[in-house]
């Protein structure tokens, strides 16, 4: 992992290189001081909804690419998560095409291996059992429910806002349902929060 984070630092004009799992988790990075861990991990749970609504064959989508003045940022996708790189508008695109080939060919294995570090200040979560998960058919009803104000996004939120938490939609709490749909309904416009607390409120969950 540690080599082929360098050779991509080693391309010219890159001066940040951070890499997660599909879930979002920070697994590794070779970035400036001023972005500590926590904010890393943060980008990993901004970022991780991309991977959800991308293509998943390969070959549909090589990178994606944003200008900011003088800097480009990349997400690059491999199996098994994605690579973010921050570089200056000067990088070589064929030496970063190729590097970024040989890495895509190495990377998921590294990645299926990895362990994702803990956050600093980020509490491990609770053991779940069956009996005390919410069951999946509620889950649907209630994404099917939060289409009507999110559309065909609902689902992605559903699954990010069970991240935020520390879990997966498989496995959320009972005890932490309340928690999951207000992170979701914070994405509900905001002439429509109500309504939709209300709605809730009388499906008999607690929110």
């Amino acid at each position: 992992m540690n080599q082929l984070m360098s050779n991509i630092k080693n391309i010219p004009g890159v001066v940040g290189v951070v890499i997660f799992k599909d879930n979002g988790g920070l697994v590794a990075y070779d970035f400036p001081e001023a972005y500590d861990k926590n904010l890393l991990n943060r980008m990993g749970l901004k970022f991780q909804p991309i991977k959800e609504i991308l293509p998943q064959e390969e070959g549909e989508i090589v990178y994606l690419c944003w200008e900011y003045e003088d800097l480009l940022a990349f997400y690059y996708p491999v199996g098994g998560g994605w690579v973010n790189i921050v570089s200056s508008d000067h990088i070589p695109m064929p030496v970063f095409s190729l590097t970024m080939t040989a890495v895509a060919s190495k990377l998921p294995k590294l990645l299926e291996e990895a362990e994702v570090p803990q956050a600093q200040g980020q509490e491990q979560p609770a053991a779940v059992t069956a009996e005390n998960t919410v069951p999946q058919e509620q889950l649907e009803k209630l994404e099917k429910f939060f289409a009507t104000y999110l559309g065909p996004a609902s689902a992605v939120i559903f699954k990010r806002a069970a991240h935020h938490l520390g879990y997966t939609l498989n496995n959320i709490p009972k005890d932490h349902l309340t928690d999951l749909l207000q992170g979701v309904i914070a994405r509900v416009p905001g002439d429509k929060k109500d309504i939709v607390t209300e709605k809730i409120r009388e499906m008999s969950i607690n929110i």
